[in-house]
């Protein structure tokens, strides 16, 4: 039945005095076309992964010229900003609240209009104030950032003058804001808790987040420069890997595809030189054919493939890993 079903399906390679090596062409398109199929889309995927790998390369050798933090180093470091981060939020969000009912004081009319107004300048106040605490604390210390030489800078006293003057007014409009609102809340001079907290909470939290967003600062650089050299180390390797198994895929495809052909291509030569012998017909030279043995028909097939897939051709981990 095999042989009839054979026979009937190529019965223009059986009548072929060169069957067996127009057979062994067909298995050949065969195997090239059923691993093109297959390997289009990771070889696709290592064309998008290859390029992503050499930007990341590229953006991780800018990097390595920039500080880094020392690996015994890193968790202080890590942990020194978080706690920096938390002191800076709580004092933000302490001052930001504060300051929303310190500045009902100013916008007195009522709505939606009066609370929008309320927020608005409480949280621009905020961010002003905390602002300016930091650049008067970094004018009048100077301390280089983290690996960073002292270069023995010289203090701008104009500028500390200038800022500490702004300083000043800010304290004394929190002041003023503070104790209107304390009068409205509580009556009398407005020398209440209230009023008390509220001219602690918008006096003194600036420039404690200002201390520590100055402190802050001096890590921050490294640190985000350190993760994300951290970060591509660990996406080139992700990529690298993925690669890898991308072609280890396509491989084991091919070779798939390679016994099966190969096994077809057997199977014809055994019905094709059985079908010579009844017909008389001479035995097939397959001396120096492809299809003279597994090793030859191997290498077409990988010359072939090669050859295809110049267009696309499987990317080469040795080579995109230097």
């Amino acid at each position: 039945m095999r042989f009839l079903h054979l026979f009937i399906k190529f019965n223009q390679f059986f009548k072929n005095a060169n069957g067996i090596k127009a057979f062994a062409e067909q298995t050949m398109n065969w195997l090239l076309n059923r691993t093109l199929k297959t390997s289009r889309n990771p070889i696709s995927t290592n064309k998008v992964l290859t390029e992503n790998i050499k930007l990341y390369k590229e953006d991780l050798e800018k990097r390595n010229n920039y500080t880094t933090i020392d690996p015994d180093e890193y968790s202080s470091i890590k942990a020194k900003i978080i706690a920096y981060s938390l002191i800076i939020a709580i004092c933000i969000i302490g001052e930001t609240f504060f300051n929303y009912f310190a500045s009902k004081a100013i916008f007195t009319f009522r709505g939606w209009l009066g609370e929008i107004a309320a927020m608005v300048f409480a949280v621009l106040l905020t961010w002003m104030a905390i602002s300016l605490f930091e650049s008067l604390i970094r004018e009048i210390l100077i301390e280089p950032s983290y690996k960073s030489e002292n270069k023995n800078e010289q203090r701008n006293y104009g500028k500390i003058i200038m800022l500490s003057l702004f300083a000043i007014i800010y304290e004394v409009l929190i002041f003023y804001i503070s104790k209107v609102r304390g009068i409205q809340i509580e009556g009398g001079s407005g020398n209440g808790i209230i009023s008390s907290l509220m001219l602690m909470a918008g006096m003194l939290m600036p420039a404690i987040a200002g201390f520590y967003s100055y402190e802050k600062s001096k890590y921050v650089d490294a640190y985000k420069n350190t993760n994300k050299i951290a970060y591509l180390k660990n996406t080139i390797s992700k990529a690298e890997t993925k690669i890898q198994k991308n072609n280890s895929k396509i491989e084991g495809k091919f070779n798939e595809y390679l016994q099966f052909s190969w096994a077809n291509l057997q199977e014809f030569k055994a019905y094709k030189e059985n079908y010579n012998l009844k017909h008389n017909v001479p035995i097939e030279d397959l001396k120096g054919h492809f299809s003279e043995n597994q090793d030859t028909y191997r290498d077409e097939a990988n010359k072939r493939r090669n050859l295809k897939n110049s267009h696309v051709a499987i990317y080469d981990f040795k080579n995109i890993a230097n």
